[in-house]
């Protein structure tokens, strides 16, 4: 019996399962560097995504026609492999099984595994991953995993559609998608590498130690803690995730588009298990700043911006809850500065 003589049900059930099986990840960085290319600064290393259906697509017509059909019809469930490479960034492998019909992504599932950085890997690597504290903010590296997160929203699932406007100086980020649930799942290291410190490469560690300066980089649990290397990373992230959502003086404007784009939980795990679940909508109820500024005379403007945004994230939200097609354009971009709407 040939392909075509299968039943048509049969037919799309195995269409089906090709399209949305997850592409083989890496089996290391060294394996993974020719067509990696930065995503706009940000310390993150894309492979461009493959289409799993291209080859189903040119069979004969009758398949091109079921394949569609299929497209049609699967769910948006996405995933990404992402190695964290210390001291190198975060590498990137997409499987996508449809482009998004909508504005809305049914789910995203990432897989973060951690490597020791190898002599074979290229220059052009080194030093993107940064977590030396920045000048009076956050290390460079919160910004990467800012940019994984806020990416889903304002560009999509592979990062294939990115926002120019909201890329440059000044410019807010626009919520273009809405991704109802994404899972963190953070693996074990596999690369027998001691990882004492999971930031640092075990050489620039030493150094550090050796100069008496060993963890000054950034906080130090990161570094030579009886905790697992999975487990720091993932209170890393938490904690700067909290930090974002918490709305605070110095972070709601980085932190709004989270709310404005992410739908239902945000999950993270430990090797399969549950670490920690953020119930999006519970916990934005009755949550607001609890500091609006030193100078009395702003307070008023600001907490004005901030009724304003809110009536329209409620209503948003309201919008994504019925699927309804939704306003992406927020009406106040910065609610702690001075300016105006």
């Amino acid at each position: 019996m040939s392909f075509d003589q299968v039943p048509r049900e049969v037919r799309q059930r195995i269409f089906e399962l090709v399209i949305r099986s997850p592409a083989d990840p890496p089996a290391s960085p060294s394996v993974s560097q020719e067509g990696r290319k930065k995503l706009d600064g940000a310390g993150i290393w894309q492979l461009p995504p493959r289409n799993p259906a291209l080859p189903l697509l040119l069979l004969n017509k009758q398949s091109h026609d079921e394949v569609k059909y299929v497209q049609q019809r699967v769910p948006t469930d996405c995933h990404v492999d992402i190695m964290f490479v210390k001291d190198c960034g975060l590498w990137t492998t997409w499987s996508i099984p449809v482009l998004p019909r909508t504005q809305y992504v049914d789910s995203v599932s990432a897989t973060f595994r951690i490597f020791e950085p190898t002599d074979d890997l290229d220059d052009r690597f080194r030093q993107s991953l940064c977590f030396h504290g920045g000048c009076g903010g956050p290390p460079m590296a919160t910004w990467s995993f800012h940019r994984l997160m806020t990416g889903l929203i304002t560009d999509g699932p592979g990062y294939l559609r990115p926002d120019v406007a909201s890329q440059l100086e000044g410019q807010s980020l626009n919520p273009r998608y809405v991704i109802k649930e994404l899972t963190i799942n953070i693996l074990a290291p596999t690369d027998n590498a001691a990882h004492t410190s999971v930031v640092q490469s075990e050489q620039a560690y030493k150094e550090e130690l050796s100069r008496g300066h060993g963890g000054r980089s950034t906080r130090w649990y990161l570094h030579d803690d009886p905790i697992t290397p999975e487990e720091r990373i993932a209170g890393y992230m938490t904690g700067e995730l909290d930090h974002l959502l918490d709305q605070s003086f110095y972070t709601i404007r980085y932190g709004m588009i989270l709310w404005e784009g992410f739908m239902k939980d945000i999950v993270f795990l430990i090797n399969g298990a549950e670490y920690n679940r953020i119930v999006v909508g519970e916990l934005l109820k009755n949550h607001e700043p609890i500091y609006w500024g030193a100078a009395s005379e702003l307070v008023v403007f600001r907490k004005e911006k901030y009724a304003l945004w809110r009536t329209w994230l409620d209503e948003r939200r309201r919008g994504m809850r019925e699927g309804l097609e939704l306003d992406d354009n927020r009406p106040i971009d910065d609610i702690m500065s001075a300016r105006g709407i």
